[in-house]
């Protein structure tokens, strides 16, 4: 099935329809084009941003900026797996659980190197 034109896809996301696509391959095929498409672009955008940092302070806004997307995509995947689990898509559900476990744990490092931001006072040697 072909995907429609640029202007009727940005309306169907307007009334929230996306594209769904009826093959793996197909799949595999627009999410490596998605990552490809966008790879310089990203790159170019976070290496920018994370040349104006000059001290540990200065990446603890990107990382609870960053944590926040995380919980947010983990939301996101709970209700996914809960609603493909009462669809009766049972493989599909486990993958998406797994997706939220795996993304919890990204959340945990996430949430640990931005407490690794805040400066620690020097605590003088004793004997």
């Amino acid at each position: 099935m072909k995907k429609p034109n640029r202007l009727m896809t940005s309306l169907l996301s307007l009334i929230g329809v996306g594209w769904a696509y009826d093959t793996v391959d197909k799949v595999q095929e627009v999410i490596r084009k998605n990552a490809s498409d966008n790879y310089e672009r990203r790159v170019t955008t976070h290496r920018l941003g994370a040349s104006i940092i000059t001290d540990s302070l200065g990446f603890q806004p990107g990382l609870v900026d960053l944590h926040d997307d995380l919980n947010d995509t983990w939301h996101y995947l709970m209700a996914l797996q809960q609603r493909a689990r009462s669809l009766g898509h049972l493989d599909l559900a486990d993958s998406i659980k797994q997706a939220a476990e795996s993304t919890v744990d990204v959340m945990t490092a996430v949430d640990q190197a931005a407490e690794q931001t805040v400066p620690v006072p020097e605590v003088p040697l004793t004997r």
